[in-house]
C-alpha cells in the first residue's frame, strides 16, 4: 500500500464514523427531535467542511487526481470524473444541510424534514463514494503511477496537511468523532468493525473546531 494511499483510506474510517452519527441526527430529526444539543450538527457540518472537504477531498482534487491524469486517466470522464462529480453532489446537500440547519435555529416548521432529507443524500452519496474509491480507484492508481509520483504526492499530501489542517485541529476532529458517537451511540461501530476503521484515536487539544460538549 502506498503511504499517500494509506493515508487517505485512513481519513476515509473517520469520515464513516462521522456518516454513521449523522445518520442516526437524521433519524431524531425525522422523529421529531433535534440534535441535543444544537450545536452538535454545527460540529458535524464543520468536520464535514474542513477535514473531510477541504483537506481529504484537496489532496484528492488537488494532486492525486492531476497525478491520474498525467498518467492517462480523463480529468471529465471515467473514474476521476465520476468522483470529482461526486465531489460537487456532495458540497450540494452540504449546503443544502446548512441551509436547514438555519432554519431549525429560527424555528421553520419544514427544516426538520429538510434537514433529514439532505442527511440521508449526502450519508448514502458519500457511503458509496468512498467504497468506490477504496475499492476501485485507489487500487487504479497505485497500478498506474510512476514510482517518483508517490514521492510527490506524500510531499503534497503532506503541505495540505500542515497549511489546512496540522495536527491539533486533527486530533480535534478525532476527539470530536469520538463525542459524538457517544451522544449517538447507535452510530458507534463494535467489535471487529470499529478494528477495520482505522487506527487509535489520538488525544488533543481542540483547537480551532466547532465546540461541541
Amino acid at each position: 500500500m502506498k503511504a499517500p494511499i494509506q493515508e487517505l483510506m485512513d481519513e476515509h474510517s473517520l469520515i464513516v464514523r462521522m456518516l454513521r452519527v449523522l445518520r442516526e441526527m437524521g433519524s431524531k430529526l425525522l422523529s421529531g427531535k433535534s440534535p441535543d444539543p444544537a450545536d452538535h450538527l454545527d460540529a458535524a457540518l464543520d468536520f464535514i467542511a474542513t477535514f473531510a472537504d477541504h483537506s481529504h477531498h484537496g489532496k484528492e482534487e488537488d494532486h492525486l487526481f492531476p497525478a491520474m491524469e498525467r498518467a492517462g486517466f480523463p480529468r471529465e470522464s471515467g473514474p476521476v470524473g465520476v468522483m470529482l462529480m461526486e465531489h460537487r453532489q456532495g458540497r450540494e446537500f452540504v449546503g443544502a444541510l446548512r441551509l436547514a440547519a438555519s432554519d431549525l435555529k429560527a424555528g421553520v416548521p419544514a427544516a426538520a424534514g429538510d434537514a433529514a432529507r439532505a442527511i440521508a443524500g449526502y450519508v448514502d452519496l458519500l457511503e458509496h463514494h468512498i467504497h468506490k474509491e477504496n475499492n476501485i480507484l485507489y487500487p487504479m492508481a497505485m497500478s498506474a503511477l510512476p514510482e517518483e509520483a508517490w514521492a510527490n504526492l506524500a510531499e503534497s499530501f503532506a503541505r495540505i496537511e500542515e497549511e489546512r489542517l496540522g495536527p491539533a485541529k486533527r486530533a480535534a476532529y478525532e476527539a470530536l468523532v469520538a463525542r459524538l458517537e457517544v451522544a449517538y451511540p447507535a452510530a458507534a461501530p463494535v467489535g471487529e468493525e470499529r478494528l477495520a476503521l482505522g487506527s487509535k484515536l489520538r488525544q488533543g487539544p481542540e483547537t480551532g473546531i466547532m465546540p461541541c460538549r
